[in-house]
């Protein structure tokens, strides 16, 4: 889930932090060189852990997938944050028509109260990653409570009769270092995404095609929603009337869909 004004906000934070420092040591001229240095270095090292921890693509170390890479098709990806729902089975609908496979980063919680449709994302050939036990954010967690929440995850997918591919998507993109070393330790690849449609917005299914297929790139990795968060009843209707033009305008461009778990 998100918004695009949170989006804007971490990225004027860290803008803020830099600025900060630059503007207090112009405004500063008897100050000590080393000290200018010093106070410049603590506003690029601020900014850049504040970018790091709110903004999901950004990792210095690359330890985060945000794109398809190495592919010589055109080629993009589906992914669907927050389910199972009730409504998953018509978003499945949607993608069987279109013979379109996805990646769908579930919440455990949610698989279970709706494990006939988790059979079913399986069944159809869809990829099922994971994101999480519940839509707890783990950026500020340590390393007992991130594990606890991603084994407890992977635990309850299994006694619904799935094995997830080892992908995982942190609620909101929200990160952390620990919670990098933990998913690296149980074996799982973290993704965000390229681009995101903020369907949670719930805006007119015309605004979400526009800004899915505008500006539209090889690589890019598409951000929607089959759930919201822990929510047993979301309304998604914006985005199921919007994605059957989606899938058209892009395959009209040459598009090919891959799921996660093939790059």
């Amino acid at each position: 889930m998100g918004a695009k004004a949170r989006a804007w906000r971490n990225r004027a934070l860290v803008v803020l932090a830099v600025l900060a420092c630059v503007v207090l040591v112009l405004a500063w001229p008897g100050l000590p060189v080393w000290a200018k240095a010093a106070l410049l270095l603590s506003g690029v090292a601020v900014g850049i852990e504040i970018a790091f921890r709110h903004i999901p693509a950004f990792d210095l170390r690359g330890r985060v997938r945000w794109r398809l890479r190495g592919r010589g098709e055109r080629a993009c990806a589906l992914s669907f944050d927050d389910g199972p729902s009730a409504q998953t089975p018509r978003l499945l609908d949607i993608l069987a028509r279109h013979q379109v496979k996805a990646t769908f980063f579930v919440l455990a919680d949610n698989a279970s109260r709706h494990p006939e449709v988790l059979k079913r994302l399986a069944a159809e050939g869809h990829t099922v990653a994971l994101h999480g036990k519940s839509h707890r954010k783990l950026h500020r967690a340590n390393a007992t409570e991130i594990e606890h929440e991603l084994t407890a995850a992977l635990d309850q997918l299994s006694r619904l009769g799935t094995t997830p591919a080892r992908l995982y998507r942190p609620p909101h993109g929200l990160k952390n270092r620990t919670l990098l070393r933990v998913a690296s330790k149980l074996g799982l690849r973290v993704w965000a995404w390229s681009r995101g449609i903020w369907d949670t917005d719930g805006p007119a299914p015309e605004i979400l095609v526009g800004r899915a297929t505008r500006f539209a790139c090889s690589g890019m990795v598409l951000l929607l929603h089959d759930g919201r968060g822990n929510e047993d009843k979301p309304n998604i209707e914006p985005m199921l009337s919007a994605l059957p033009r989606i899938l058209e305008r892009l395959r009209s461009r040459g598009f090919a869909f891959v799921t996660l778990d093939q790059v």
